[in-house]
């Protein structure tokens, strides 16, 4: 299975409640292009999940519309656990590897935020090295990972819009 993680765009601060926050339109752009660089890989996308932040549900309804032409995904749906920073419930390490295994083997891209990504990417692939490991995602990119329950995961590297 393929997994895709995705920061949400670049989003407006005041006078937004953090939980509230939009895209700018920079941030709709970027995603937009973003959208055409996934359409453009050899990947399929079969489900978007998102925090249900406003910024990263508006990332994940741009992406899929980008993405329905090539790709089978129809509709964004929400999971609390990607907005732990903001929310009260986290994916623990067990709690997010049970969420790919039943999902095993559809291809998921799941938009959230920093540093939550992170550790989710650790959770995908515990054997990269801190170099390896990408320190950071920039608002509007993504991580590529390949993902099998019974070997775990690959990194595969950045995908940055185009």
């Amino acid at each position: 299975m393929r997994v895709i993680l995705v920061r949400h765009g670049e989003a407006q601060d005041a006078p937004y409640p953090e939980i509230l926050r939009p895209l700018t339109s920079s941030g709709r752009k970027g995603v937009r292009k973003l959208a055409r660089t996934i359409a453009s890989l050899d990947l399929r996308v079969d489900r978007i999940v998102s925090s249900p932040l406003t910024r990263a549900v508006q990332t994940a309804e741009i992406l899929l519309c980008g993405l329905r032409k090539k790709h089978p995904v129809r509709e964004v749906e929400c999971r609390i656990e990607l907005a732990s920073d903001f929310l009260p419930l986290a994916f623990g390490r067990e709690g997010f590897l049970s969420f790919l295994a039943e999902l095993f083997p559809e291809n998921l891209l799941l938009v959230g935020h920093e540093p939550d990504l992170l550790s989710l990417a650790r959770h995908l692939s515990s054997d990269l090295s801190g170099k390896d490991l990408p320190s950071g995602i920039k608002k509007g990119t993504g991580l590529l990972f390949d993902w099998d329950p019974e070997t775990g995961g690959i990194f595969h590297g950045r995908i940055s819009p185009r």
